[in-house]
């Protein structure tokens, strides 16, 4: 863990159901402190989102929008 960053951990979730569920676990919390803990200067995650969810607000580059159509 001492070389990876929250994309990494991103990446790996997405190349299989198991490492998603693994990696989406409560309980694997710990490594996603680990890993943003490589990357200086980064904010703390908020208490309002996941460790994954922060991660992927941060480094992931695809923006996921949900439009709500009007009625």
């Amino acid at each position: 863990m001492n070389y990876l960053i929250p994309m990494d951990l991103l990446n790996i979730a997405r190349t299989s159901r198991s490492f998603r569920a693994f990696l989406m676990a409560r309980s694997a919390a710990p490594l996603w402190r680990a890993a943003r803990n490589n990357v200086e200067d980064l904010p703390p995650c908020p208490d309002d989102l996941s460790e994954p969810a922060y991660a992927n607000l941060v480094f992931d580059t695809h923006c996921s929008v949900t439009l709500i159509p009007f009625t």
